[in-house]
């Protein structure tokens, strides 16, 4: 007989106790039928996690799962323990023994589980969401003692084999909308009233006080605050029978796009439910502002005296609503994949025969449901082999679920901007979840895309082939090399289309995808068919090994913090040369090497670089893997790439390295080379032992390279000989920039030894006498730019001291115009060493003196100003013992009037080299150095070509 429909229209007519009591009675009894349904879904083990829960919460023994002190919050109101409940906790600890406490003491309002649990779609792996309601206002202490109790109980049930969830909920700030934050598993400030919403419609009562929001009438929701404080001011009902957590009238619509992103990101472990709860929302979205949530259709039906079971399901509900809204939208595609993702959720496969039990009441509904939806068997065998579809089948599902997020997704958004109403969820939370949704489905070049977000069980293959095509032309775009994995072995037939599982154009990337995927394991098969001269199946397996080994799976879950920040490496792998071996081609061109010259990078005494190609795997602090492939220059881009990741400033790590060169000819050695050059380029640039303007020079291939950050960003100079090096080493400064000289380079040159000595607190100054009339000088300036100059020697005073003297005048220039060179009161030490030759080619230096006593000095002053002219170069005037020599006076023959000058204050005609003395560039700082300040590298280089001039004027005039 069905139960008569209540009506509740007018609290003044009508309504009584025993009207109230009906109401509470048909909540129970559904909520007792969906208890039972819970407890039957449990394995024998698990049902005392069920049956003791209230009694956990309603007393504190040290015997008993869960306790933590005799000072935690206790007591659960409107809870007697029965004889069996008090039973079973003595099979757990015997000294347990029931002491009635009073009410006033009953610190937990009530205990609800919400979710799927005794629902169509409750399974071995539904988790258990349970709200601990408990009395508002507990202090800090007495909160942090609760919430440990749950975290012990939370134990106690995976040790069981169940997966519980606690959250402490205090109903006064819930109805303030005070939530919790947002982790794994809360939703945060996304969906306050949505979350209610669900609560009313699949909260089981397991212990404690009713809802009040149960007695509330459907018609008189929005009258919600008035109507309950009628029931309980004229005592229909008492306070403290009833917990309160608010009325569900109306749902914000800023609720919709935050639920919406936080449902997407469920939606890369649990897509099926996703998709359901996003089409909820969407269907709530369009009937915005006069939303009818299911939760007051739900109530509605209890008010109606509906007792179906199966009917008030919360899933079916969900499912009834959805279709009609789909029906009416003639969205009938969507419809398909509502109930393929129905199907799925509730995990029943109707192929699968019964094996003796008895057929579950989920079973029966779903098979009502599907012979609704007219499904065949052939469908149903296709979706129940699941478990076992392989990746093709599970990538034209992904994208199917991938469409419907994107779909829903877009319709949320629309949804705002026609309404102009914000996401009712804080910006920080926000961007975590856009992070996580960027980690999970944003496509990006060399990213592995995680194909399989618990849609099939195995993807693996038994056997599989790479295949290396040529693909020259498809249309007008230019293709080249296209690698292909067939989920087949070689047959000497064409592999099949069907069989082809990915294709990219580099093989290291399929390999990850491959491995990343499950596709390729430890079991499967392989072989390749390659024009590549070095890759064999062999040299193949050994390179998934290395994958395998550096990326083992499952990946560790990524803690929530990291999503605060934004992603950085945390782990690479390089491997060399794979397919290809440089050793090998020399072997076939009959080279070998002829020299000692064993360094990879400059192998031989043709200097060969033996590294090809460098295929590079990260794995970033988002467990975002990606893969990069570098062919030509690969060293060089590799290395500027790894700098990228990590900038100086970054204040992170580096990520770790793992590098691996697979081939048998030099293979370790090239591993060791590049992980060298790698650690010290770190030691240089990351252990602050040196200044950010460092840089790093290493040689390859014989010709050389320097490595230096400008503006936070690693950059390298190419230098093809000996004069394009010097020329870069000279180059002007913006803060004091050391030489590093990589362990295989400059042997033999002096350079290397300037760049030991080189420092921030002295001028330094090496000479090496080439021969009687040359030498050649080093000058390492204040902002450790290196100048090289070749000059005529007598000895080493008359080649010194004028440098000293110049260098000395260039210093007090400088500190009129600037305190740079002003620590050490004023004195700026200027260092001088002679570079000697050694045996076996070696250099070696000693510091040598030089006569500073400017008094004694046996040369005139030859004092240049530089300016700019009209034409914007620049001219000088020379002042030769204060006689003036200008440019307008002489034009292009100054340098000549300067000569015979010179020459007639020496005796018998001696043409000896002249040295300027003293240089003024202060007119000229804009066009020598427009980023920054004069070094002594600018006057030693203009004062090197004026004296050339100069010299050579004396010998021809």
């Amino acid at each position: 007989m069905q139960p008569q429909k209540i009506s509740t229209e007018s609290i003044d007519e009508g309504l009584d106790r025993k009207l109230l009591s009906a109401i509470r009675t048909r909540f129970l009894t559904l909520n007792e039928a969906r208890i039972e349904r819970t407890r039957s879904a449990l394995a024998e083990r698990q049902q005392i996690f069920l049956d003791l829960l209230p009694l956990l919460f309603h007393t504190n023994h040290p015997m008993l799962p869960g306790y933590v002190s005799h000072q935690t919050p206790c007591g659960v109101a409107a809870y007697t323990p029965s004889a069996e409940e008090l039973q079973l906790a003595r099979s757990l600890a015997r000294s347990f023994h029931q002491h009635r406490e009073p009410h006033k003491k009953r610190q937990v309002q009530a205990l609800f589980i919400m979710g799927s649990v005794g629902t169509v779609a409750h399974s071995d792996s539904s988790d258990m969401d349970i709200w601990v309601c408990h009395k508002p206002g507990l202090e800090a202490a007495a909160l942090s003692d609760l919430d440990h109790k749950c975290q012990q109980l939370s134990r106690w049930a995976a040790q069981l084999g169940l997966e519980a969830h606690f959250f402490l909920m205090d109903c006064e700030r819930f109805r303030k909308g005070h939530l919790a934050s947002l982790d794994s598993e809360g939703s945060g400030s996304a969906q306050r009233y949505l979350l209610l919403d669900e609560f009313y419609r699949t909260g089981l009562l397991i212990a404690g006080r009713a809802p009040l929001w149960w007695f509330n009438p459907t018609g008189r929701e929005r009258d919600y605050d008035t109507y309950t404080e009628t029931l309980l001011g004229k005592r229909f009902m008492r306070a403290a029978d009833v917990v309160d957590f608010g009325s569900i009238a109306a749902i914000p619509g800023g609720e919709f796009i935050g639920a919406g992103v936080w449902q997407l990101y469920k939606g890369i472990e649990s897509p099926y439910k996703s998709v359901l709860k996003l089409m909820l929302l969407e269907c709530y979205a369009a009937e915005h502002p006069d939303i009818s949530p299911l939760s007051l259709t739900f109530k509605q039906l209890i008010y109606d005296g509906h007792t179906d079971v199966n009917e008030l399901d919360p899933y079916v509900m969900v499912y009834r609503r959805l279709e009609t809204y789909l029906t009416s939208r003639e969205e009938f595609e969507r419809l398909e994949l509502l109930r393929r993702c129905f199907y799925f959720k509730v995990n029943k496969p109707l192929t699968k025969a019964l094996t003796g039990r008895t057929k579950s009441w989920q079973r029966s509904l779903l098979e009502k449901l599907v012979k609704e939806w007219g499904w065949d068997a052939n469908q149903l065998r296709l979706l129940d082999a699941r478990p076992q579809w392989k990746a093709q089948q599970v990538m034209e599902e992904r994208q199917l679920l991938v469409n419907e997020f994107t779909n829903s997704y877009r319709f949320l958004v629309d949804f705002a901007r026609q309404t102009h109403i914000n996401a009712a969820i804080s910006a920080e939370e926000l961007n975590i979840l856009g992070r996580k949704l960027h980690a999970a489905f944003e496509r990006k070049a060399g990213k592995v895309e995680w194909i399989n977000p618990h849609i099939s069980q195995d993807l693996s293959e038994p056997f599989i082939t790479f295949v290396e095509e040529k693909r020259e032309v498809v249309g007008s775009f230019q293709l080249g090399t296209v690698w292909t994995a067939y989920a087949e072995a070689p047959s000497g037939q064409p592999f099949q289309t069907e069989q082809a599982i990915k294709q990219s154009r580099d093989l290291v990337e399929l390999i990850t995808w491959c491995h990343c995927n499950g596709v390729l394991t430890q079991q499967t098969r392989c072989e390749v068919s390659s024009s590549l001269d070095n890759l064999s199946a062999g040299a193949l397996l050994q390179t998934l090994q290395a994958v395998q080994r550096w990326l083992p799976l499952p990946l560790s879950p990524v803690p929530h913090e990291s999503f605060q920040h934004q992603a950085y490496s945390l782990s690479l792998l390089l491997l060399i040369n794979v397919g290809t071996d440089p050793h090998h081609h020399l072997h076939q061109k009959g080279i070998h090497r002829l020299s000692g010259h064993v360094d990879p990078l400059g192998f031989s005494g043709l200097r060969e670089n033996l590294i090809s190609t460098i295929d590079l795997i990260s794995l970033n602090s988002w467990n975002e893997v990606g893969t990069h492939h570098f062919g030509n220059h690969a060293l060089l881009n590799c290395l500027l790439h790894y700098l990228r990741l990590t900038p100086p400033d970054s204040n992170r790590p580096l990520p770790q390295l793992t590098i691996r060169c697979l081939n048998t000819n030099r293979g370790v050695a090239i591993s060791q080379r590049v992980e060298e050059l790698l650690r010290d380029v770190a030691a240089c640039f990351y252990s602050g032992t040196r200044p950010s303007n460092t840089r790093y020079l290493f040689e390859m291939s014989g010709d050389y390279y320097s490595l230096q950050f400008r503006d936070n960003q690693p950059h390298i100079s190419h230098l093809h000989d000996n004069e394009g090096l010097m020329e870069h080493l000279g180059q002007a400064q913006a803060s004091y920039s050391p030489l590093m000289v990589d362990r295989y380079a400059l042997r033999g040159n002096p350079l290397s030894i300037i760049a030991d000595l080189a420092n921030d607190t002295a001028i330094q100054i090496f000479y090496r006498q080439l021969d009687d009339t040359e030498a050649d000088v080093y000058v390492v300036d204040e902002k450790g730019s290196i100048l090289q100059m070749r000059a005529p020697f007598l000895n080493h005073q008359t080649l010194l001291r004028p440098l000293h003297r110049f260098i000395r005048a260039v210093i007090d220039r400088q500190s009129v115009e600037s305190d740079l060179l002003q620590d050490g009161f004023g004195i700026y030490p200027i260092d001088f060493y002679e570079l000697m030759s050694g045996a076996q080619g070696t250099t070696h230096c000693e510091r040598r003196s030089v006569n500073t006593d400017l008094n004694k000095l046996n040369f005139f002053n030859v004092q240049v100003i530089a300016d700019i002219n009209y034409t914007g170069e620049i001219c000088y005037t020379i002042y030769c013992d204060q006689k003036e020599f200008s440019e307008l006076d002489f034009g292009e023959n100054l340098f000549d009037a300067v000569a015979q000058h010179i020459l007639s204050r020496r005796s018998n005609d001696e043409r000896y080299p002249c040295h300027i003395t003293d240089l003024d560039l202060s007119n000229c700082r804009m066009q020598l150095a427009p980023e920054g300040r004069l070094q002594i590298s600018h006057y030693l280089r203009i004062k090197a070509d004026l004296e050339m001039q100069l010299n050579l004027s004396l010998q021809s005039v």
